[in-house]
């Protein structure tokens, strides 16, 4: 399934999100101006990310980007639920290499 993100050290990053289109361009939400990263989970803590931070129920979809294609750093923060990382700007439309439905979420930690 790698579509040039994993290997070499590198690991797919997750972005939540309420069912959206992908943006035209840049991907700026309101936690980059807030806190000034974009977050982001690994595969193994896609499913308990949207049981946090997202309304039961709530349509919601893991955007999953290319770290490779990024052109703003990633920092891995230590938090209580594990590593998180969190991107550092806005994020270009080509490293988001794919929208992963719910019922996918479970085999998400076999793609990395």
């Amino acid at each position: 399934m790698s579509e040039g993100g994993e290997g070499e050290g590198r690991r797919w990053l997750y972005h939540l999100v309420v069912r959206q289109p992908l943006p035209e361009g840049r991907y700026a939400p309101e936690s980059l101006a807030r806190e000034g990263f974009v977050h982001c989970s690994y595969a193994d803590a896609v499913a308990e990310s949207a049981r946090l931070y997202f309304a039961a129920g709530a349509d919601v979809v893991a955007w999953r980007i290319d770290p490779a294609r990024l052109d703003v750093p990633v920092e891995v923060a230590a938090t209580p639920s594990g590593a998180m990382p969190h991107v550092r700007g806005s994020v270009a439309r080509e490293a988001i290499v794919a929208v992963c439905e719910r019922g996918e979420w479970r085999d998400l930690a076999d793609w990395g």
